[in-house]
């Protein structure tokens, strides 16, 4: 009975350690790094873009447009029509947007990777591939 429990206790240190050894390979490392990594950009960009558009912050200003105004008939004066900063807004918005929308693409396909590489690949062969007769005579 002795030899039974010392081999069990063997056996369990043996799984024990087997799973650990494939927990702490460096593939698995880097894909939950990959994928913490792709998680935060996402969460990133959706803080970013939830803030800009609801005013909380203000877009990077790419875009400087002048004011649009028009001369009236009298006195040769001018009446501004949009003023410059609203005018702006617009395209400085939809650059925003294309890059937050940039950098979520590039978090999901980083997250891809990183779940790819944490997946184990299994592949299982079904029967076994025959050289032709004709191959093996050579």
């Amino acid at each position: 009975m002795l030899f039974r429990e010392k081999l069990l206790t063997l056996y369990g240190q043996f799984r024990f350690h087997k799973q650990v050894s494939t927990m702490l390979k460096p593939e698995k490392i880097i894909g939950y790094s990959l994928l913490i990594l792709g998680v935060i950009l996402l969460l990133f960009s959706i803080y970013e873009m939830v803030n800009v558009y609801t005013g909380a912050t203000a877009a990077p200003n790419l875009f400087h447009l002048s004011d649009v105004s028009m001369p009236t008939g009298e006195n040769e004066t001018n009446v501004t029509l949009i003023q410059g900063a609203q005018l702006s807004q617009v395209p400085n918005l939809f650059a925003w947007f294309i890059l937050m929308g940039f950098v979520m693409f590039a978090a999901g396909k980083i997250a891809s990777i990183g779940v790819n590489m944490i997946k184990d690949v299994k592949v299982e062969i079904k029967e076994a591939v025959q050289v032709p007769k004709e191959m093996g005579k050579q």
